[in-house]
This record gives structure tokens, sequence and C-alpha cells, in this order.
């Protein structure tokens, strides 16, 4: 009848009720403990599931990294580098920092086309990240600090950046020369 606090303040040789209204206290303290971790962990929840949903739509994106589909494309990057490129970016990386980088790297691409210099000196660049991401999936022989560097830099950037921008379409990067090959036919 008058719950299980007072339930237990009767067994423990207290029969003035005392006992009891100090049980009730732990046990309204401790249901309050779990409403809030509850809420915690509802938060925590929803929070997973935003960046399961942001890696989902990238994953959906195979052009997530523009740098490298642009040297993959011209022939700079080994497809295995590629791939496991874009392996690590899909499971480390958040819509965020692809906000962040394509803020940056889709008109530098614009630049790429253009310049040679610029080519090879991104080309640098990206082995030594695709090194570092080898490394970290097994390949000790690949071990690069530099990429390794640049990846310590240039991710917490892109982050950072990917909260001031709104996202960007890395298909206009095609647009272009979709209408082009379409002219010509």
């Amino acid at each position: 009848m008058w719950g299980s606090s007072y339930d237990r303040a009767k067994n423990t040789g207290h029969n003035d009720g005392t006992m009891g209204v100090m049980l009730g206290a732990v046990d309204h303290n401790r249901a309050k403990q779990n409403q809030e971790s509850y809420l915690d962990r509802r938060l925590r929840e929803e929070r997973e599931e935003n960046e399961r949903k942001a890696r989902r739509s990238a994953k959906q994106d195979d052009s997530a990294t523009v740098i490298c589909t642009y040297l993959h494309g011209k022939g700079l990057m080994s497809r295995a580098d590629y791939l496991q490129g874009l392996e690590y970016t899909r499971a480390h990386l958040t819509e965020r920092h692809y906000r962040g980088y394509h803020a940056w790297a889709i008109p530098l691409v614009r630049v790429l086309r253009r310049s040679k210099r610029a080519t090879a000196f991104w080309r640098v660049l990206a082995h030594a990240r695709a090194d570092h991401i080898a490394f970290l999936y097994g390949d000790t022989a690949r071990r690069n600090r530099f990429g390794a560097l640049l990846c310590a830099i240039g991710h917490p950037a892109c982050y950072l950046i990917g909260g001031f921008v709104r996202g960007r379409d890395w298909r206009v990067l095609y647009e272009r020369d979709a209408a082009h090959s379409s002219k010509q036919s």
C-alpha cells in the first residue's frame, strides 16, 4: 500500500516511518538519475543517428573527395589509394567535414585543371595523405609523417570551416564537361 520504500523501511526494524521517508528520497533521486541518463542516452543516440545518416549520404556520393577524384581521373593516383581514401573518409569524417572540405576543394579543382604546377603540388599532398591512410589500415611500409600532419591539421580545419558554410554541390565541376561533350555530339 505505501510503496516499496515503506516496505523496505519496515523490514529494517524501524516502524516509525522515518527510515521509510529517507528511503523514499533515495528512490526519488534514483528515478531522477535514471530519467536524466535516459535523456542523455536519447541525445547521444540522436547524435549518432545523424552521424550515420551523414555517412550514408556520403557513401552515396562517390566524389566526396574531389581532389583525389580529379587526380585519379587523370591517372595521377592509383585506384587502390583512391578507394582506400574514400573508405577512410566515409568511416571517419562527418557531413560537416565534407562541407568544409568542399568549400575550398571545389574551387581548387578548377585551378588544378588550368595549372600543371598546382596539380603536381597537390598530387604530392594527396599521396602523402594516401600513404598515411594506408599506414592506418595496416601497411606499415607506407608510414608518412607528413601525411599524418596533413590529416591532423586538415581534418579539424575542414570541420571548423564546415560550421560556417553551407554545403556545395561537387557536381558543378562536371556540368561544364557534360555540356561540352554533348555539344560535340
